[in-house]
């Protein structure tokens, strides 16, 4: 139909070179749009509504002259009960989410036409969804310092601070949790894991969402003798990061989000040697002892851009100056674990991380050569020394 529309104004205005304007169609639309509407897939463009949520459409006619016409709301063939729509264009969904059962997408659609009566026949057809107002939660991540963990018996470990609930504006955030062998380990419901059992024991804790969509993610937890050395801080809100260098691609907040299919990837100019010098500071909200960095490369990604070594600075007030905490190396196209990097304990709530040098590129034996690119950082993790 836009086709057709693009056509008829070209028409118009080749034919306009010849003819002249006729005083006629002088202010005739020649299309129509609706402001609210949006792509809703392959190119399909609809105007989605949610449930008890009435919504205006907001026509846009081209060309300007023609704006003051009227313009007309209709249905497109039988309706189908999912929305009202009113003589000036206001939709009232009428559909409401089943009290139980899967919650359709959409729970319902109609076709509408918008018209301009101006004689110029120029109108759009759009599907009208109603959306339910209930956000189901679509899973449960837990940081990898959550996922399997060991506690002597006795103590405690707080799950749900490493907890993540997506996505984030999910009607109904809440979970319940529930452990598999209580003779092992204890949950409440605020997450707080009690270890009862003997050395070397092990069970499961499984996280279940409260909504009619049950998603669930498991922790294990095993029985240690002593407590271990490191014990990961989980990234929050609290958090902060900054680099000296702009983005070149991915995002800076995919460093913690524990998948190394996202990364960030800083405008660094030649490789091996970075240039320009990058660095990453990381602000943990709170004083910790920082103990251990955890880095994964990125996933599907080439030797030659991934970093192979890098520089720990730590300090416990902005005001001070940085304390070195060495050099580290990496290990080239290790992208499945986190690679983990022990450091001096120290009391530290920033940390940076410089980016000195990268893996070679395959064919090259030394590192005398210039290319043009960037580093590409998978995943970040802290570790608190714990002992």
């Amino acid at each position: 139909m836009k086709k057709n529309i693009y056509f008829l104004a070209g028409m118009l205005s080749f034919g306009a070179l010849f003819t002249g304007c006729d005083d006629d169609d002088f202010g005739k639309a020649v299309t129509i749009t609706v402001e609210n509407a949006t792509n809703l897939e392959s190119d399909v463009f609809g105007v989605d509504v949610t449930e008890g949520q009435p919504v205006q459409l907001k026509p846009f006619i081209m060309p300007e002259s023609a704006r003051e016409n009227a313009v007309s709301y209709h249905f497109a063939g039988e309706p189908s009960g999912a929305i009202d729509l009113s003589a000036d264009g206001l939709i009232t969904p009428k559909l409401t989410t089943p009290a139980e059962g899967n919650i359709p997408f959409p729970l319902g659609t109609d076709t509408i036409i918008v018209r301009v009566d101006d004689g110029s026949g120029t109108f759009v057809r759009y599907p009208i969804r109603v959306i339910s107002k209930i956000v189901l939660v679509s899973s449960i991540t837990i940081q990898s310092a959550g996922q399997s963990v060991e506690v002597e018996n006795g103590k405690t470990f707080n799950l749900a601070q490493y907890v993540t609930i997506n996505p984030g504006n999910a009607t109904d955030k809440s979970v319940t949790y529930s452990s598999e062998d209580e003779t092992v380990a204890t949950v409440d419901q605020n997450g707080l894991i009690t270890v009862v059992g003997e050395i070397g024991q092990a069970t499961e804790i499984h996280i279940t969402a409260n909504d009619r969509g049950k998603q669930t993610a498991t922790c294990r937890v095993k029985v240690a003798a002593e407590a271990p050395m490191y014990v990961g801080f989980p990234f929050s809100d609290s958090w902060s990061y900054s680099s000296n260098l702009g983005t070149k691609e991915g995002d800076m907040k995919n460093l913690f989000d524990d998948k190394n299919s996202t990364f960030w990837a800083p405008t660094i100019t030649t490789r091996p040697i970075y240039d320009p010098v990058c660095y990453l500071d990381i602000n943990l909200g709170q004083v910790i002892k920082f103990g251990q960095l955890g880095y994964r490369h990125r996933n599907l990604n080439f030797s030659h851009l991934q970093c192979h070594t890098f520089k720990l600075e730590a300090k416990k007030a902005e005001s001070d100056a940085w304390t070195d905490l060495g050099e580290h190396v990496t290990e080239a196209l290790k992208v499945d674990n986190y690679q983990l990097f022990q450091v001096e304990p120290t009391e530290a709530q920033y940390i940076r991380i410089t980016f000195i040098k990268g893996h070679l590129k395959d064919g090259y034996t030394d590192w005398n050569y210039s290319e043009t690119g960037n580093v590409s950082v998978g995943d970040l993790q802290v570790f608190i020394y714990n002992r």
